[in-house]
């Protein structure tokens, strides 16, 4: 355990604080189980355990935890927020509380990096520049700025040194989520590895700040002319891998809504003009915005809104487009068959799926809206409610699917607290008879069909190659059969057990009969009257052989437990 945590954790120290954080807020009983309680000193664990902790409800307990770990892990956990696919709903709806509390960086810190990441003096680039940033958070801080040629613009900048700190700190998560998956059989459903190697994906994507100015210059291109969205320009020549430049968006985020009201803008309309501006992503361009927090969706004064942050961005393919509109249109139809039937045909289905008991829970929201006319219908509530059900039956949901629901979520979430009788359904009607129609359009139809014939044609050119390659491999015996079964699984462990025990034999053996031979042969230094390479052979034989006795005792208390 010790060899394996040197090799997989570099910060030792990091590894420790995290420990006792965890131990401190109450998740003892994961460390007891992940084998982790040895390194937490004996003097806290006395002092935690003579403490009162008040009774919290375990996702309560997480958001404390990460609110204590720092910038990384607040990042991870607001990501886990917007994916229900991955952890439970009352564990999201937690997580949503979370805040970049994280202190601003100093000016000149700024200023170093712009001119070390362009080569200029920072008055040679910007006329002015604002010294206190505007915004900051885990991974960057944004700063205001006026450049020589006139423009304003917003310039994001990455933190000091956060790179090496994320590292480190995904490492230790890596490290624990293996344990964890090892060792608490609850957990295992949840692929604690998987949502950590997902995280380590989105956040080095994050890091790069050309990825964002990429995606931002996409979006830009799709909404050009548009009259109620507006993309912020990418400046290329001052825009790297630590520094992105855009047009400065002057206006009210989303979520204040006492200054949309003191400015007398009209908050139907820009409900409106957000939502069709989210659908048109997922459904005309294919790429959307996936971070739907309220504060990346800027109101201006026309009742236009502007998109900011692309750090995080889904894509929508025409198969996975048309399966979200039958499982939306099947819920709101109350068809059961339909939305069972397109949750398992979107290439997500379980290995151990109990389809009579998915048809049954997706029974149970089709019977809550049965009584519901469409505009008394939550579409957030209907989509929230599908993703709980995938997760419970361990079904793999569709990334891009997932972040789209959640970005209905917030939008609706948004209206229903300007406006308590707002209905999402009704604004969404137009859209959707929209898209209904061009699904039902003959040209449509045709380069569905079109798409379709190029993919049987690929398909029928490939397949005398590739089954030449399987013949040949079948002939070579060199095709790998991958099998899993729990039964083999546990034969393996056995064997190995077996074999590391009949090496420990052979080595005490060994061991014993060098003592025995030097004893009387060997003259020189002496412990004890025993010559001191028999003697050191012979506690060597002694030790391994104590090790073998106690790993064949534990086992033994396993199995009897």
């Amino acid at each position: 355990m010790v060899f394996q945590l040197i090799k997989e954790v570099r910060d030792i120290k990091r590894f420790n604080q995290i420990l006792a954080v965890l131990f401190e807020e109450g998740f003892d009983f994961l460390l007891i189980r992940a084998k982790l309680k040895h390194n937490i000193p004996l003097t806290k664990r006395l002092m935690i355990k003579l403490k009162k902790s008040e009774e919290r409800k375990p996702e309560v307990m997480l958001r404390k935890t990460i609110e204590r770990l720092g910038p990384t892990f607040i990042k991870f956990g607001q990501i886990l927020s917007i994916r229900p696919d991955l952890i439970p709903k009352e564990y999201c709806k937690e997580l949503e509380k979370l805040l970049d509390k994280v202190p601003e960086f100093s000016f000149n810190e700024a200023k170093d990096a712009i001119e070390k990441e362009f080569g200029k003096k920072l008055d040679s680039i910007f006329l002015h520049f604002e010294k206190k940033p505007i915004a900051s958070a885990s991974i960057s801080q944004v700063h205001k700025a006026i450049l020589r040629t006139g423009e304003k613009v917003a310039v994001k900048i990455q933190r000091p040194n956060i790179k090496r700190l994320i590292e480190t700190d995904i490492e230790i998560m890596m490290y624990f989520a293996k344990l964890l998956e090892s060792h608490v059989d609850n957990l295992k459903k949840f692929k604690p590895a998987k949502i950590v190697s997902e995280f380590k994906d989105w956040t080095e994507r994050e890091l790069d700040f050309r990825l964002e100015a990429r995606n931002a210059k996409r979006f830009y291109q799709n909404f050009k002319g548009s009259k109620t969205v507006r993309i912020p320009k990418v400046y290329d020549e001052l825009t790297s891998g630590k520094v992105l430049t855009l047009d400065f968006i002057d206006g009210v985020e989303l979520h204040n809504l006492d200054e949309i009201k003191k400015r007398k803008l009209d908050f139907n309309e820009i409900i409106k003009n957000g939502f069709d501006a989210i659908m048109t992503q997922v459904f005309v361009h294919g790429i959307f915005h996936a971070d739907p927090h309220p504060g990346n969706i800027i109101v201006l004064k026309d009742n236009s809104i502007a998109f900011i942050d692309f750090g995080i961005v889904g894509y929508f393919d025409e198969k996975l487009k048309g399966k979200c509109i039958d499982l939306i249109y099947g819920a709101i139809e109350q068809d059961a068959e339909l939305v069972v039937n397109t949750l398992t045909s979107m290439g997500m289905e379980s290995d151990s799926l109990e389809y009579e008991q998915l048809k049954s829970d997706v029974g149970l929201i089709i019977q809550s809206l049965q009584y519901s006319s469409i505009k008394e219908i939550k579409i957030s509530k209907v989509l929230e409610e599908i993703l709980d059900i995938a997760l419970k039956h361990g079904l793999r949901v569709p990334p891009s699917f997932v972040l789209f629901g959640k970005t209905i979520v917030t939008i609706e979430g948004v209206a229903l607290e300007y406006d308590p009788n707002f209905k999402l359904v009704e604004t969404a009607k137009p859209f959707v008879e929209r898209l209904v129609l061009k699904r039902k359009n003959p040209i449509y139809a045709w380069k569905s069909f079109v798409h379709n014939i190029n993919r049987y044609k690929q398909f029928a050119e490939d397949f005398p190659e590739k089954a030449e390659m399987v013949l040949d491999k079948l002939q070579r015996g060199s095709i790998k059969v991958d099998i899993e079964d729990t039964d083999i699984r546990k034969l393996s462990l056995e064997l190995d057990r077996s074999s590391n025990r009949i090496s420990y034999g052979m080595l005490i053996s060994a061991l014993l009969i060098t003592s025995a031979i030097l004893i009387n042969v060997e003259k020189g230094p002496a412990i004890l009257g025993i010559p001191i390479l028999a003697f050191f052979s012979f506690f060597f034989a002694s030790l391994f052989a104590l090790i073998l006795f106690w790993s064949i005792v534990r086992e033994k208390i396993r199995h009897w437990q």
